[in-house]
């Protein structure tokens, strides 16, 4: 259904704006996508588990500012720091989660609220310049003529997620916990471990799409990543990833983000009101969830 609506989509806009399909605007596809879709791997294992995770735009917003700030004095490896930062609050979400039994939801919504403190903290409120050559050029750059390296970066994490979500344990076992939590445990899945390590997973993809972001646009703002919490949950869900978890994967996500990315872009492009874009999204995300609740069945809605 949902390159069944990518396709519509892209005809749509094709007709109504002559300019939807040139290079240019193809181009600023391919590098908005390939920000969201790192963001949205993170997402799709957490939500795989039936979980939520309501940090990452808040994650990637710090993360991407703490780039800016560093960038100066560490260059490119101002972009390791700020992905083990990632990591770090993906960790102690997935530990508050676990061990004080607080719902995802709540927990991850927590943490995004205080990092748009902090944000505001190491920022004094202003935007600030990347002013790393090395730095811009991680994104901006092609080492591959006519592919940006943003976008052979997100494909690359992309090929690594699929690999991990399809061969690995931990993929198999984020699938089994969504599907049935308590069955899970008792043929011997270590639950707990599995789920810190999905949202540590998160908060890792979440810091990197923000240092890259940051890097693409050569400045970072404070609320540059607001809007990867909602484009990240809405690419997996409409991927085909149920909300509920237990069905999906990143594949389904890729499409989703395309999806997302091409939507959005052809609605700036036919200058609609912000108001109206974020409707028709609302919609979207609503029919995809209906769709992915009745193909999971009643039972599974938790």
């Amino acid at each position: 259904m949902t390159i069944v609506g990518f396709t519509i989509a892209c005809v749509a806009f094709g007709i109504a704006a002559p300019s939807f399909f040139t290079m240019a605007n193809m181009r600023a596809i391919e590098l908005s996508s390939s920000v969201l879709l790192i963001a949205s791997i993170g997402a799709t294992f957490v939500i795989l588990m039936g979980s939520i995770d309501l940090s990452i735009g808040a994650i990637a917003s710090f993360c991407g500012m703490l780039v800016a700030r560093m960038a100066p004095d560490l260059g490119l490896w101002s972009i390791p720091v700020a992905c083990f930062v990632g990591l770090v609050f993906g960790l102690i979400n997935g530990l508050v989660y676990v061990y004080l039994r607080i719902p995802s939801i709540l927990v991850t919504l927590g943490t995004a609220t205080t990092l748009s403190g902090a944000v505001l903290f190491i920022s004094d409120g202003r935007s600030l310049t990347v002013s790393s050559p090395a730095v811009i050029d991680l994104a901006q750059a092609a080492l591959i003529n006519l592919v940006p390296n943003a976008v052979l970066i997100s494909m690359m994490i992309f090929v690594v997620a699929v690999f991990v979500g399809d061969r690995t344990r931990f993929g198999r076992m984020t699938l089994a916990i969504g599907s049935d939590e308590q069955t899970a445990a008792l043929i011997g899945v270590r639950v707990n471990t599995i789920k810190v390590q999905a949202f540590a997973l998160s908060g890792l993809l979440g810091g990197f799409a923000g240092a890259l972001l940051a890097a693409r646009l050569g400045s970072a703002t404070v609320t540059m990543g607001g809007y990867m919490t909602l484009d990240t949950i809405t690419a997996v869900v409409v991927g085909g990833t149920a909300i509920t978890g237990g069905m999906g994967n990143v594949r389904l996500t890729v499409i989703g983000v395309l999806f997302i990315t091409t939507l959005s872009n052809g609605m700036n492009i036919l200058a609609l009101p912000p108001y109206l874009q974020t409707i028709i999204q609302g919609i979207v995300i609503l029919l995809a969830v209906l769709l992915n609740t009745k193909r999971a069945g009643a039972e599974d809605v938790k």
